[in-house]
């Protein structure tokens, strides 16, 4: 087993034992991400007996229901955790471990998500289930669900690191998270399904990566997109994820030489 290998079993391991004796966190992360189902009831309030463009209840329930799912699966708090670390200086000590501090925040973000899945899973068939929401799901989407909740996540993750990594020049950087979370609450679609857009509003908002996050997952599973569209937003997301990882990989080699000089 090589370094490399030997020091993620450690980092998973300490990982996981962190997150068993902080186990309330677990809870307190999921009641963050409800927004969904919060939405979903409006949204079925306002359909009625009827249709809101040409979305019924069954369907806002379907909707509504994955992208709850979506959101706590590609959950991350990368920003929180890079400003602390570089503002009170424990950056420092990650640094001289025999690991890059990216693979640290990988495998918490990762193994908190993990903790959340079978509460979360729980939750989804309860919903789909009493609003009538699991008949007309195309169950053999399923693998491409999965390669879209791994791309979501990926342009998630990166995106948030890059934004954290600012707090090498600013002791404000914490305050893009507010920005971040009020931006991909809208444009990934947690609110209203994105189909509701106007359509030349719908173009713009396509250009940004915050519909592959949550809206793109949700599409593919529900099956609003054909196989030709999913494969194409597939590739999309990986395309974002390599641009936010190419970002954060320049922004940390110019940040550290600054906080190497500053004495940290």
């Amino acid at each position: 087993m090589t370094p490399m290998l030997r020091a993620m079993r450690a980092l998973l391991a300490v990982t996981i034992a962190e997150f068993a004796e902080y186990r309330a966190l677990t809870f307190i992360w999921m009641l963050a991400g409800t927004l969904p189902i919060i939405m979903m009831f409006v949204w079925i309030g306002a359909a009625g007996t009827g249709e809101v463009a040409g979305y019924d209840a069954a369907d806002f329930a379907r909707y509504f229901m994955l992208a709850f799912l979506t959101g706590q699966l590609v959950q991350v708090w990368v920003i929180w955790s890079l400003d602390e670390q570089i503002r009170l200086g424990r950056m420092s000590i990650l640094l001289v471990r025999p690991i890059d501090p990216f693979w640290a925040l990988v495998a918490h973000n990762l193994i908190g998500n993990g903790t959340r899945l079978p509460i979360a899973l729980a939750v989804t068939a309860i919903g789909l289930a009493l609003g009538g929401a699991f008949t007309g799901l195309p169950w053999h989407r399923l693998p491409l669900f999965a390669l879209s909740l791994a791309g979501a996540w990926m342009i998630a993750f990166n995106l948030n690191y890059a934004l954290g990594l600012l707090s090498l020049w600013t002791d404000r950087a914490i305050a893009l998270e507010g920005w971040y979370y009020v931006v991909s609450t809208v444009l990934a679609g947690e609110l209203f399904p994105l189909d509701l857009l106007p359509a030349d509003l719908r173009a713009v908002v396509d250009c940004t990566p915050f519909p592959y996050i949550v809206n793109v997952p949700v599409e593919i599973m529900t099956g609003g997109m054909t196989l030709d569209e999913a494969a194409t937003a597939l590739a999309i997301q990986l395309l974002w994820a390599l641009a936010f990882i190419a970002a954060h990989r320049l922004l940390w080699r110019l940040g550290l030489r600054r906080y190497g000089a500053v004495g940290a």
